[in-house]
Order: structure tokens, then sequence, then C-alpha cells
């Protein structure tokens, strides 16, 4: 990759942790923020023609920069590991494909937020893990895990597998997926820290749905992300734009 690309690999300790979420908050941060950042995901399944799937997410929090097949290469209807998903399409998944165009964007772009698929280890084609391809890329890694119950053991093996890699840890972000989890979240917080000696840098509330009210829609779910990261985290410092010489107006003088 360009020394001169600025990238981030989103990480989750398993499916359904809020990667998407947060790699389209980072995204849209950057380009509200004057940065030319885009999404990119490798593989995708359980992607349905016509609905807001994973891929689209990145494309429309990319403002739609590229075409959908560079932002998301590999995609499969039946949502399960890319492997078997791709298995019963009757082809074989071949990352060189996703290589290729995380390579033209990282050309293109000022900034890339990689997603990822699965947990760690989920299986990206025959011969390639998750965290295989975040070798490859060579990009710090933001750790995605939920505060639900199993969470400690999930996110505890995922910091292992890192620790155990070339890659740096950039940070973690716990997303509380269920409104049930939110009265524990803090206590499971803290055992995680405790145990991993690991800072948990922010905890995304639970946000699909107001009390007594309607779902909120997925930009507004998106938006108060972004606020709820911003203003628990240094998000130039964890993009890599801390000390460049483009200084961006600071997001949390502008609140006041």
């Amino acid at each position: 990759m360009s020394q001169d690309t600025l990238g981030l690999f989103v990480m989750g300790t398993d499916t359904n942790v809020g990667k998407t979420l947060v790699s389209c908050s980072l995204v849209r941060w950057l380009r509200t923020s004057g940065v030319d950042g885009v999404g990119f995901k490798p593989v995708a399944t359980g992607e349905v023609p016509g609905e807001w799937t994973d891929s689209v997410g990145l494309y429309e929090a990319s403002d739609r920069c590229e075409p959908i097949e560079k932002i998301c290469p590999l995609r499969f209807k039946l949502p399960v590991a890319p492997t078997i998903a791709a298995r019963h399409e009757g082809i074989e998944a071949d990352m060189n494909l996703a290589r290729w165009a995380v390579s033209e964007l990282c050309s293109r772009h000022k900034a890339v937020i990689v997603e990822g698929v699965g947990g760690l280890l989920a299986p990206l084609d025959e011969n390639t893990l998750v965290l295989d391809f975040a070798v490859q890329l060579g990009f710090p890694i933001l750790l995605v895990c939920r505060a639900a119950l199993g969470t400690i053991n999930h996110t505890l093996l995922s910091l292992r597998e890192i620790e155990r890699s070339p890659l740096k840890l950039a940070g973690i972000v716990m997303n509380v997926t269920h409104a049930g989890d939110t009265e524990l979240a803090g206590e499971t917080r803290a055992e995680i820290e405790r145990i991993s000696k690991r800072k948990i840098d922010a905890t995304i509330p639970y946000l699909a749905r107001a009390k007594d009210g309607p779902a909120p829609t997925r930009n507004a779910m998106i938006s108060r992300a972004i606020a709820s990261l911003d203003e628990q985290m240094d998000l130039k410092l964890l993009l890599g734009l801390e000390g460049r010489r483009k200084k961006l107006p600071s997001r949390r003088s502008s609140k006041n």
C-alpha cells in the first residue's frame, strides 16, 4: 500500500457487533472533515439486491465516489462465511480481486477504512483469513466488540490473536447492540480492561430505537455514532491525522 495512504482496519470480535456502523461513521467523519476517505470491504455475504447491506452502507458513506464493485468486490447472497457462500454459488472466492480493488482505492484516495468480515479468523477465501488479509495490508486495527454475554471471552481471544500478529492495535470500541445489555456494559467493559490491561476507548450506546419512539434512520444512527465516538476518542489521532500539515478544525470546539 502507498505510504501516503491513511488506513484503518475495522475488525469485529464476531458477526453483527457493529463493524459497519463504526466503519461508515469513520468514513463519513473523514469526508465531512475535508479528508478524501473511502470505505472498503473485501467480501460481504447476505447481500440481497435492493436491500440496505454492508456494501451499500459503505458505498453511501463514501458519497458514492467509487463504483460499489470497488468498494466491495466480492458479494454473495447467502449470509454465511464467504467460503461457504461462494461454494453455494458454484464459484471460489478469490481475494486477488479484493487485493487489486483496495490497491486501486489506496492510489486514488487519502484514507481507506477497511471493514472486516465476521471475526478475526473468518475465512475470506480458501487460503486467507481476515487477520491474514489485514497483515497483508498492514493497517492498524480498530477492534469492535459488543456488550452482550460472551463478549469478554470473544474480546480477549481477539486481542490475543492481534498481539500475536505484527499489527498495531489502534483502539477498541464497545458497541451496545441490544437495549438489555446497557445496564451491565460498564462492568463488562471494566472486566475486559482489567484482564487485558487494554483500555476500551469508547462505548457506543444502544442506538437502534429511542425509548417510546420510532426506530431512527440509518443516517441518524451513523450521526449519533459519530457524535459518540468523537466525544470519547481523538479521531484525528486514531486515523493518523495528527501531525499532518493540513490541520483539521476541532470537532469538539465546534460543539461549544
